[in-house]
């Protein structure tokens, strides 16, 4: 009989074309295989073969091949033979058809082979089991390649074809990284007394245990790798171990391809069974402000496809197949970062102008246990903290000085942000606990010790009233002083060595905030007058800011230092008592909304 030619039987008309002229195709052929069927039944032939087409559609079974496989065994064993008692065997079997093409394609294959079976076990049957092989071969070479029904695509041809027909599948597989030992991770331990010099040791930190598959373990859609760039540190390096169960050609199958940025690489027959291979993750640049200027950025992984390529079939019990996974390599870079940072001393800027003298910054950074250059991160602590503090409080002095009516005025005391260490270390890290089928997270550990904010200043001067103050205060005279006063602490023990909990919600705790209400004393001074000023009630105004680590702001995804400070309107209500006009008061703006300190790591 002359090949199916599906383009010709549908002459490009819909898919419900196709598939009528595959059934009736399919009726032909297997007449020609089994003359006895259509001369029993007649008339009523092309109904058996559209019933039983039916019939394995219903059970999920829609590929054509695998359609005509079924229909091809209701001519060995009649008509619904797969809900007579006598083959209670048939509907386990035929149970997972509708879950995938590829467990379709398993269930014929064992249908089939179970009926070879129960036909050497009856001697004199009408039909032996190398007819029903020869007839099984020919309708896979026939139909093997055809589609499924109901497809939008109709019966073209699948790709890859459903037509292996010899037993090819896994017993069992081992995936694991090798080469072991090179990861270390600095660890905290300890605590000095004065709980401000956290000890820091590196520890090896061994692989996830290896994966092992079967038919009932499967391989995980993503496995997870740490590694270095090529140059800049060891490599991980991943081993497959394959053992088949059987192959259909022992120079095919089974078949390892690694694919990614390096191209595909191919690992066939005897080769395939056990492979290993390197792994190279992205190169990751240096944040522009420097080592350690980003903290737990996350980077993004290098992305592999493993392909693990077997005709997936097996004579009986649940076959493992063919199996395909991501492999995700993170860069296995590990840092470790500690600053320390001096209070400055006490001293005045006004009278001025006088320069403002900062306390001394010590930085120190590595990435995987190699000192890098913290020259740029001290920078950034002292050209960048320390001068926006000393430009804020000049800003506050000039303020403070041109008030009007202010004379003598007077400005000291002391001001720090992110006074005190902070050690952090962080980097990709390997969920031991979960395998490599986790994902990888990013480890941060540490310790902070800061003084967020640590403010001693006042603000004194003579205030003397005139004609702009108007009448209530005119011919007085007044002491002001003015104390900005305040501590926030920050004082943490940062820990996440597993996926139980976001690093966002470990970091985004690592900030303090305050408010701190200024304080306002007024003390009148004699004057020819008599009169005298007084504070009516408390001054309306405070230091408000926060500091410590936030969300890059720069486009990063990692963490970035910060701090903010501002002033809000300083200004307070004064009152004086005059024999003729009596009680009167007066709201005396003492200082503008200023904005101190706006900085930025980075």
């Amino acid at each position: 009989m002359a090949e199916f030619n599906l383009a010709d039987a549908a002459q490009g008309s819909d898919e419900d074309a196709a598939w009528r002229a595959f059934v009736a195709d399919l009726a032909s052929h297997l007449a020609g295989r089994w003359p006895a069927m259509p001369e029993r039944l007649g008339e009523r032939y092309p109904a058996f073969v559209e019933r039983a087409v039916q019939q394995a559609l219903g059970l999920g079974v829609t590929r054509a091949g695998a359609v005509a496989r079924l229909v091809n065994l209701g001519f060995v064993w009649g008509p619904s033979f797969h809900e007579r008692p006598d083959h209670a065997w048939a509907p386990p079997l035929l149970a997972p058809a509708g879950q995938s093409p590829q467990a379709e394609w398993l269930a014929l294959h064992q249908l089939v082979q179970r009926s070879l079976q129960q036909l050497q076990q009856l001697p004199g049957s009408r039909i032996t089991p190398q007819a029903l092989a020869e007839a099984d071969g020919a309708l896979i070479d026939r139909y093997g390649a055809l589609g499924r029904h109901g497809d939008p695509a109709g019966l073209q041809p699948a790709d890859p074809p459903p037509a292996p027909r010899a037993a090819c599948d896994l017993e069992a597989a081992d995936l694991r990284l090798v080469d072991e030992g090179w990861l270390q991770q600095p660890v905290l331990g300890g605590t000095a007394a004065d709980g401000t010099a956290p000890d820091w040791q590196r520890q090896v930190v061994a692989w996830p245990a290896p994966l092992r598959l079967d038919a009932a373990h499967p391989l995980p859609a993503q496995i997870a790798a740490l590694s270095h760039p090529p140059g800049q540190g060891p490599q991980a390096r991943l081993q497959v171990k394959l053992r088949p169960l059987c192959v259909c050609d022992g120079d095919v199958h089974p078949r390892l391809d690694f694919g990614g940025p390096h191209g595909r690489w191919t690992w066939a027959g005897h080769a395939g069974k056990s492979a290993s291979w390197l792994l190279a993750p992205r190169a990751q640049p240096l944040p522009r402000a420097g080592a350690g200027a980003i903290v737990a950025e996350e980077t993004s992984p290098e992305l592999h496809r493993l392909d693990i390529a077997l005709c997936g079939l097996r004579d009986s019990g649940p076959a493992l197949g063919a199996q395909r996974c991501t492999v995700a390599v993170w860069p296995a870079t590990q840092w470790w970062l500690q600053w320390q940072r001096s209070p400055a001393p006490a001293q005045a800027l006004l009278p001025g102008p006088r320069p403002w003298q900062r306390g001394p910054t010590l930085c120190r950074v590595e990435r995987d246990g190699q000192p890098q250059d913290a020259t740029a991160l001290r920078r950034q602590f002292e050209a960048g903290l320390d001068a926006a503090i000393a430009a804020g409080l000049q800003a506050l002095a000039t303020a403070w000085a041109a008030l009007p009516g202010i004379a003598a005025a007077q400005l000291e005391g002391t001001l720090g942000l992110l006074d005190g260490q902070a050690s952090l270390a962080w980097g990709w890290a390997l969920d031991t606990g979960a395998g490599l089928g986790a994902p990888a997270l990013m480890r941060v550990v540490g310790q902070l010790a800061v003084d967020a904010a640590r403010a001693d200043l006042q603000l004194t001067g003579e205030w003397g009233a005139d004609a702009a103050a108007g009448d209530a205060l005119a011919g007085t005279r007044t002491r002001l002083q003015l104390r900005l006063a305040g501590h926030a602490r920050l004082q943490q023990r940062l820990a996440r060595e597993d996926a139980s909990a976001p690093v966002d919600a470990l970091l985004g705790a690592a900030v303090a905030r305050w408010r701190w209400p200024v304080q306002v004393q007024v003390a009148p001074l004699a004057t020819a007058t008599g009169r005298l000023a007084q504070l009516l009630a408390p001054a309306g105004g405070a230091l408000v800011g926060e500091a410590g680590l936030r969300p890059c702001t720069s486009g990063s995804s990692g963490w970035e230092w910060f701090a903010a400070l501002r002033l809000e309107p300083v200004h307070v209500s004064l009152g004086s008592h005059d024999p003729l006009l009596g009680w009167q008061t007066h709201t005396l703006a003492l200082l503008p909304a200023l904005t101190l300190v706006d900085w930025r790591l980075g």
